[in-house]
């Protein structure tokens, strides 16, 4: 059963990842690994957001958004 999504979103709305896992661990390595990868690109311009959940950002050619989401269970 899937309990977290790791989203990553751009201002461009067809890239945009999700990723589902059903553990938070998973999740917040997810999260981790994608952080690094932009905190990587030399084109960082400013940091709207740096939470443990939640990492927002402007780049040189746009917005990026990566966050965990716990899913629901019914």
């Amino acid at each position: 059963m899937i309990k977290f999504a790791v989203h990553h979103v751009f201002d461009c709305l067809d890239y945009n990842e999700h990723h589902y896992f059903q553990t938070r661990a998973f999740a917040e390595m997810k999260f981790q690994q994608l952080v690094d990868k932009i905190r990587n690109r030399a084109d960082v311009f400013d940091i709207y957001t740096e939470t443990k959940t939640e990492f927002y950002v402007q780049l040189c050619d746009g917005l990026e958004k990566v966050y965990i989401e716990q899913i629901k269970q019914l």
